[in-house]
């Protein structure tokens, strides 16, 4: 039961988040990136997360490095683009 409430709580990938906003119709996609070499983080490779969002057919207009040490995040914003997504 805990385990069902924590896979609830989890944020999605970035990957998975930027195929739910793109199947929504949004033009803008924003994400709070939380590099982090631990295995349970799904994002750990900035440089490849933003490659699997531009695959899906967005484009990086902004990236924001904030905060320090454990707390540090790059803040992302991707726009919308006219290609179709990939499967």
């Amino acid at each position: 039961m805990l385990k069902k409430l924590l896979g609830k709580l989890a944020l999605p990938s970035i990957d998975e988040a930027a195929r739910k906003a793109f199947k929504d119709g949004d033009t803008v996609f924003a994400y709070k990136f939380h590099p982090s070499p631990s295995p349970r983080n799904q994002d750990g490779d900035i440089a490849k997360a933003i490659m699997s969002v531009e695959e899906i057919g967005w484009t990086l207009v902004s990236q924001e490095h904030q905060g320090e040490g454990l707390q540090r995040f790059v803040s992302l914003t991707f726009r919308r683009t006219d290609r179709a997504p990939a499967s």
